[in-house]
């Protein structure tokens, strides 16, 4: 198989794919996907769906350890990582499963549009107030709901959890910024379990490649963590969208570029059959 090849395996590509992910891990309280599988599709040659799956199986570790960091310093919400967790659980397993029925290309165009929508409501749309004020359970319902929305993304694209809950615990529910990276953080650990063992068991995990981007990615989460002590929560927030909209143009260009390739070849071969 090409994932057991190690001369197909770019190893500083993998530390570089490990070192990015794990910082922006700690940095904004996401996993780092967004980062690792540009890199595993490109350099590393893996498919969209084993770049997912691998993705996930490196978020675990990282994400886990960028939580424990946060908890040391923030005020972390048990009853809100407990709602986001179950709905996020639930969405990753659903996702992960539905990814394989999808096209790669499309997949990389959904994630692509997602992120980009994302980083535009956050710097136009500067939070104040929190647009939901809810008693007791119902705001831990919303955050379940909020879970199962942000799982159902990471299982189906390996990536976009932290995207979708630290925007939704600042805008609906006015969470603090490094509060809601903190939980994000939890809960993304629980959705990556959840969506990794889902990719391990259709066998979409470039375990080769896992071995060389986990380690440095440990490191880099320590640093994203100890950067965004430093920074206020509104700097945060225009570093979180400044950084899903490179990453979400870079994946429409390239998805956009293969799927050009993909009808010169079809045409090519209708002319060679005909």
């Amino acid at each position: 198989m090409e994932a057991r090849e190690p001369r197909r395996l770019s190893r500083p590509a993998a530390v570089t794919a490990g070192l990015g992910a794990g910082f922006i891990s700690g940095l904004l309280g996401g996993g780092g996907g967004s980062i690792m599988i540009p890199l595993m599709t490109g350099p590393l040659r893996m498919t969209q769906h084993v770049a997912h799956g691998t993705s996930l199986v490196v978020i675990t570790g990282t994400a886990a350890l960028a939580a424990a960091l946060y908890s040391f310093s923030e005020p972390i919400s048990a009853p809100l990582v407990a709602a986001l967790a179950a709905g996020a659980v639930i969405g990753a397993f659903g996702g992960a499963r539905g990814a394989a029925k999808l096209p790669a290309l499309q997949l990389r165009q959904v994630f692509g549009i997602f992120l980009i929508a994302i980083s535009l409501r956050i710097l136009f749309w500067r939070p104040a107030d929190p647009l939901l004020v809810l008693p007791g359970w119902h705001e831990e319902a919303v955050a379940g709901v909020i879970g199962l929305a942000g799982g159902l993304c990471s299982g189906a694209l390996g990536a976009g959890g932290g995207s979708i809950f630290v925007p939704a615990l600042v805008l609906l529910l006015g969470t603090g910024q490094h509060e809601a990276q903190g939980i994000s953080l939890w809960v993304v650990v629980a959705a990556s379990v959840s969506g990794a063992w889902s990719y391990l068991r259709l066998g979409a995990v470039d375990v080769d490649a896992a071995r060389w981007i986990a380690p440095p990615a440990l490191p880099g989460a320590v640093a994203g963590v100890a950067a965004a002590a430093f920074m206020s929560g509104r700097a945060l927030q225009v570093v979180f969208a400044a950084v899903l909209t490179v990453i979400g143009i870079q994946m429409l260009l390239t998805a956009r570029r293969r799927l050009r390739q993909q009808r010169r070849d079809a045409a090519s071969l209708a002319v060679e059959s005909a």
